[in-house]
């Protein structure tokens, strides 16, 4: 896997050196702490009520932009403290092209199957970033995340296997998967976990008392682009765009913006396409 973009990173906000490397060896890193706790309860409570509002799980159509239609989300996703943590993981420039929302609900029986995120990408070069924000205590009993440390150094396998109860697109499971060499990302509410899109990563059932939300975010620096689509588009953070590579997102006037909302299902009924298309080409890799 290149690191033509990381190989210009140096350390400058908030990470030391040898988080960076570590990011760089394992393909993920954590905890690194963006809220306070009250701050994290007052993020947990305001999803509750915007899930009691929309009157279903906000996962099961808030996907890929999920933070689009809500003026709320688009500020934690530009949450200085956590762009200066991805500053030192992509640059200085930095771009945010989506988001998705992963909710288990307290004694839950959905997981996430063995999987990379970019089996469903075609981003060149594929260097993006992703933060996990807990909203809640993701620990081994509620079904945090757990990594395959340098799996995004080798090319992933899909197969396909389908349950009702795997929150993975299509029952993509990674083939080959030692899990015993698999580390937990247990995180307190407003902890976050970064890993590249090419790390092999899966959740397990919540069997706690409590809910176990988690929002990805998805980076990246302006000179990665999307190769399978033209007129990508994503919101401009930190830095400048110098490739113009990626059009402009709109910005939410309030919550549930339908302008936004829009843009967010065609993006997603894209990807939704262009994944299927890719499976029945036979490429079952992330590649």
């Amino acid at each position: 896997m290149p690191f033509s973009v990381w190989a210009k990173v140096i350390m400058g906000n908030v990470l030391t050196d040898e988080q960076v490397l570590q990011f760089r060896n394992d393909g993920f890193l954590f905890p690194y702490n963006v809220f306070k706790e009250d701050q994290a309860s007052e993020i947990a409570s305001r999803f509750d009520a915007m899930e009691a509002k929309l009157g279903e799980e906000m996962q099961n159509r808030f996907r890929n932009k999920a933070q689009l239609p809500f003026p709320w989300l688009c500020d934690l996703v530009a949450n200085e403290r956590l762009l200066d943590a991805v500053e030192d993981l992509i640059g200085p420039d930095i771009l945010c092209w989506g988001s998705s929302f992963f909710t288990k609900k307290a004694r839950d029986p959905r997981f996430i199957s063995w999987h990379a995120d970019d089996f469903v990408y075609g981003f060149y070069p594929a260097e993006t970033v992703t933060a996990w924000v807990a909203f809640h205590p993701a620990t081994i009993e509620s079904g945090c995340v757990k990594y395959i440390p340098g799996s995004h150094k080798v090319t992933a396998t899909h197969e396909f296997i389908p349950n009702s109860d795997n929150l993975a697109r299509n029952g993509q499971t990674a083939t080959g998967i030692d899990d015993h060499t698999a580390v937990h990302a247990v995180l307190k509410p407003g902890q976050v976990v970064f890993h590249h899109q090419s790390t092999v990563h899966s959740s397990g059932p919540n069997n706690a008392d409590h809910p176990r939300v988690g929002f990805s975010i998805h980076y990246t620096a302006p000179q990665i682009r999307e190769t399978r689509f033209e007129g990508a588009t994503a919101t401009l953070l930190r830095g400048e765009d110098r490739y113009g590579y990626w059009g402009q997102d709109p910005i939410p006037q309030r919550d549930f913006d339908q302008r936004c909302i829009d843009h967010m299902e065609e993006t997603r009924a894209l990807f939704n396409q262009l994944t299927k298309q890719k499976i029945a080409r036979g490429n079952y890799t992330n590649a």
